[in-house]
């Protein structure tokens, strides 16, 4: 019989496949919980080691610092690549690992754009250093996955097995999707960075019109004045008691405008601004001082932070920073700021060596600092984080 023009049916997809593909829908929308890049990382190894039967998982960035002319103008450069997140490592050297352009599979993922699977690693040609990791590992199976977003590759998924076989086709389905999340949270987090420095530009030139408007005419004042009050004592006149009282006028003036100023910039109009803006100004300091990258988060609808609970909570963050700056040898600090409902809560993250459990020189002490939010109605903690680093909590009730 003649089977022309007869259309055959795909082979149905195993619903145990199904699940894994949603599954892997819903833990990349997990991501967008995480606008930070480290924390971006973390979320998503963690992910996969929930998702697929692995026994390693690293997420590796990109580094700037390629060997091209600068600036590179290739969209998918490598530059380098740094692992900034590892799970179920033996060994200490796989965290520090760095791959060159093309080294490994972890190179040519991101240089063909597709996923590279080594069944037998082996069999590979591999870097010394690299192959060195592997044989500590254990690892017999690898793959690695681009992950991009936008046509721009920003890292690489690589994911190991220690037991003989390799990946199946809806395993890998999944990694790829959860990688396009990946990719695209990667992206926000970017976004976001550039939305608060563009913020924080308008705001510095709001102020510095403010004072060139008010502040700025008074002191053109106050020298015009001058002038001719010296002018007047050169020539021996009888108007130069006349041009310092005006001086001193001036000056009262303008002293009386910049408290003006400084008191509203003080005071935000909105309820929850001053507790927003003065976490924002300690965390810059602490970038200032120690060159780390630190980010402030404010989740919720602002509400109103009475004074007592406003000057807790920033005490509390001053004290997360320091202990920070002093034992936690981290990369990188997150600040989040949580409206939520009837209370107020802000969380210090760092990807350091853990949680020290000690009072710094001069400072007010955690153990001092649990106690008055105690009072408050409060309370706080300091755990070490799922993935790396220490968490120091603050809640206060509102009222």
């Amino acid at each position: 019989m003649s089977t022309r023009g007869v259309q055959t049916s795909p082979p149905p997809v195993a619903a145990a496949d199904i699940n894994l593909l949603r599954r892997a829908d819903a833990a990349g929308q997990r991501l967008f919980r995480e606008l930070v890049v480290s924390r971006i990382a973390w979320a998503t190894a963690s992910e996969v080691t929930r998702l697929v039967a692995v026994d390693v998982v690293a997420f590796s960035l990109r580094v700037a610092g390629c060997g091209h002319a600068q600036p590179c103008a290739l969209i998918h450069c490598l530059d380098r690549l740094e692992m900034k997140a590892v799970l179920g490592n033996r060994g200490p050297r796989l965290p520090g690992l760095r791959l060159a352009p093309g080294a490994g599979v972890g190179g040519r993922a991101l240089e063909r754009g597709a996923a590279v699977t080594v069944v037998d690693c082996s069999a590979e040609t591999l870097p010394a250093d690299l192959a060195a990791v592997i044989a500590e590992e254990g690892i017999r199976g690898l793959a690695a996955l681009p992950v991009s977003f936008g046509g721009e590759v920003r890292g690489v998924l690589h994911v190991g097995l220690r037991r003989p076989g390799g990946f199946g086709p809806a395993t890998m389905e999944a990694l790829a999707r959860l990688c396009t999340y990946s990719g695209a949270a990667l992206a926000a987090a970017r976004d976001r960075g550039r939305v608060e420095e563009v913020a924080a530009l308008r705001e510095r030139r709001r102020l510095a019109r403010a004072l060139h408007d008010d502040l700025g005419q008074r002191l053109f004042g106050i020298g015009m004045t001058a002038k001719l009050a010296r002018e007047s004592a050169g020539a021996g006149r009888a108007d130069l008691i006349s041009h310092l009282h005006g001086l001193e006028r001036e000056i009262l003036a303008a002293t009386t405008a910049l408290r003006s100023t400084l008191r509203a910039l003080d005071t935000p109009a909105a309820p929850a601004g001053a507790l927003a803006v003065k976490l924002r100004e300690d965390l810059a300091s602490f970038s200032t001082r120690t060159a780390l990258p630190s980010h402030l988060l404010v989740l919720g609808e602002p509400d109103t932070v009475d004074p007592a609970r406003t000057d807790a909570l920033i005490r509390v963050v001053q004290e997360g920073l320091r202990n920070v700056e002093r034992h936690a040898e981290a990369s990188e600090v997150v600040l989040t700021l949580s409206f939520q409902p009837g209370a107020v809560e802000v969380v210090v993250q760092d990807d350091g060596v853990g949680p020290v459990l000690r009072d710094g020189p001069g400072g007010f002490g955690l153990h001092s600092l649990e106690q008055e939010l105690a009072r408050l109605g409060g309370e706080l903690r300091l755990v070490r984080s799922e993935d790396t680093g220490s968490t120091l909590k603050a809640r206060v009730p509102l009222a």
